[in-house]
C-alpha cells in the first residue's frame, strides 16, 4: 500500500463524486480546481424556490446582507416594468440609512417615477446612474439581473427580483464574493 495516490486514479475517483472535481492547490485544467486562485468554478451560496413557495427566508437572508452595505449597483434591465416589484423589495430588504444605489444606463433600466418612488421610501437613498463605465460594460447586455454590493459581493436573480416578491413562478439567487 502506497501513501500517495497517482494522477490517474484521483481523476477516475473524481468520476465518481457528485462533483466530478479534484480540489488542487496548482492545477487549475478540469476536472483540478485551483483553490490557491480565483477559478471559474467557485463554491457560492446558493438557494431555490419554487413555485408557491414562501421567500421570506430568502428575503431576509438577503436584508441582512444589504445591513452593512454603503453602495449596491443593480443591473435588472426589467425594473420599469417590474417597478412596483422592485420598490417592494427595495422598502423590504435594504437599509434605511444612508446607501447609495447605483444603475447602469440602460434602457428599462431606472426611469425618473423609480427612482422618485425609491427616494420616498428613504430619503437617505442616493439613486443615481453609474458613471464606472466599466462595470457599464461588463453588466451590458446580460440575461440575468445582478446587485453587487460595496464591489465585494455580487447577488445573481437567475429569474428577476420580482419572482422574490412572488410566489408564482421559481426563484433562484446566487451570493458570490467579488474579492
Amino acid at each position: 500500500y502506497s501513501n500517495t495516490v497517482s494522477e490517474d486514479s484521483l481523476e477516475q475517483l473524481a468520476k465518481k463524486t457528485i462533483y466530478k472535481i479534484i480540489l488542487s492547490k496548482d492545477k487549475d485544467d478540469f476536472p483540478y480546481v485551483n483553490i490557491a486562485t480565483k477559478n471559474k468554478i467557485e463554491n457560492n451560496l446558493t438557494s431555490t424556490f419554487y413555485k408557491n413557495e414562501s421567500r421570506e427566508k430568502a428575503k431576509a437572508h438577503l436584508k441582512a446582507i444589504f445591513e452593512g452595505a454603503s453602495n449596491l449597483f443593480i443591473y435588472d434591465k426589467y425594473c420599469n416594468n417590474n417597478s412596483k416589484s422592485i420598490e417592494s423589495f427595495a422598502e423590504e430588504c435594504f437599509p434605511k440609512k444612508k446607501l447609495n444605489i447605483f444603475y447602469p444606463s440602460l434602457k428599462g433600466s431606472f426611469d425618473q417615477d423609480l427612482c422618485g418612488a425609491l427616494k420616498q421610501i428613504c430619503s437617505n437613498w442616493k439613486i443615481q446612474e453609474n458613471k464606472d463605465q466599466k462595470i457599464n460594460n461588463q453588466y451590458k447586455d446580460l440575461h440575468d439581473r445582478y446587485i453587487i454590493i460595496d464591489n465585494q459581493i455580487q447577488i445573481i436573480f437567475t429569474s428577476g427580483i420580482d419572482y422574490l416578491m412572488s410566489e408564482c413562478k421559481d426563484f433562484t439567487y446566487i451570493v458570490r464574493t467579488l474579492i
